[in-house]
Parts: C-alpha cells; structure tokens; sequence
C-alpha cells in the first residue's frame, strides 16, 4: 500500500489580498510561517512517519516542506519535483481574485493560463508516477490549491475548483497495485 499525502503550503501575502499566484515566486508571510508550524505539529502528533518528502519549487512550498522536515526531525532531503507545481495562470497572475476573474479560469478564458483538463491530466499523471516511483512508502507532497484540486477534481466530481481548500489542507490518497483505494480530501485530525 501506497500513502500520499498532498499538503497545500502555507499563506502568502498573495492569499491573504485575494490575489492570482499562480506560478510567482512568493514567500510564505507570517501567518503562512504560523500554519506550517501548525500542520508540522499535527503530523507529528498523528501520522509522524514519512519515507520521502517532495516539494513543488516555489518558494512558499519548499519554505513550508522545510519546516514540516525540521518538526518531525526527517533526515533525508527534500526532493523538488517540478511536476507538481501550481497552475499557470497567464494573464491571471497577480489580479485580484474576483467573480468575473474565477469566471473566465472556469472556463478557460485566460490567455497563457494552463487549461483545466490539461491541468487535470498533469496531475493526475505526477500523483501516479510518483505512487508508482515510490511503491509501497508513504510520501508527503507540498503543493498547490490548484494542483490539488487538478488531481481531486479528476477523480472525484464532488470537488470543483471552488471548493474551499484551506493553506496548509491535508489531502490523502491511498493506492494499492497502482488503483486508488481511498481518499480523504481536506482531513481533519
């Protein structure tokens, strides 16, 4: 049996102003240092044991994965995987978050903005390979809002795009003989 767990990273300033990030390399702020510590110390209390930890390369998830690697005292790199990076928003990048602005991303209105089903493929694919590169371990990821709900809403049509997926969300996949068997989309402990 395979464990993933996919954690969104801390708060950024882009978050707390409503903002499009997508691919800009953006620290975590204060809050977003706060949750990590956070989300570290209930992994540490609840599901403490990890064979590897992959981290998106943006800054405020491999900023959030170190901190988690500190708390539950993993002695093994951080391994960057660009496959599991956000969405590119195009033209979205750095625009306020609004109604009309969600509008066009749902329907891939955005100029330069990776489209949905593209997305999804992506995903879905890089979850896959690394169940498959890492049979039988469990793996933690730190990524993104939109990379999560890439993957989520692939499989399971319950969860769209605005469905609400806090910093620092912990979402579970559980895979055996490469089939998914169980998931837990923004668990709670």
């Amino acid at each position: 049996m395979t464990t993933i767990c996919i954690i969104r990273h801390g708060q950024t300033d882009y978050n707390k102003n409503h903002l499009i990030q997508g691919r800009m390399n953006n620290p975590l702020n204060e809050i977003g240092i706060e949750q990590a510590h956070n989300v570290a110390n209930i992994l540490k209390e609840y599901d403490s044991n990890w064979d590897y930890i992959i981290s998106s390369p943006l800054l405020r998830a491999i900023d959030t994965a170190k901190i988690i690697k500190d708390t539950l005292n993993f002695k093994d790199d951080i391994i960057i995987n660009n496959d599991v990076i956000e969405r590119e928003f195009g033209q979205a990048e750095g625009k306020d978050i609004t109604s009309e602005i969600y509008d066009k991303i749902k329907k891939d209105e955005i100029i330069g903005m990776e489209k949905t089903l593209s997305l999804q493929h992506r995903c879905f694919a890089a979850i896959m390979k690394i169940a498959n590169d890492y049979k039988n371990k469990k793996i933690l990821i730190v990524s993104h809002s939109h990379f999560i709900k890439g993957f989520f809403t692939f499989i399971d049509k319950n969860i769209t795009f605005t469905t609400t997926l806090p910093n620092t969300g912990l979402n579970y996949i559980i895979l055996e003989n490469n089939k998914i068997i169980k998931t837990a989309f923004n668990k709670k402990y």
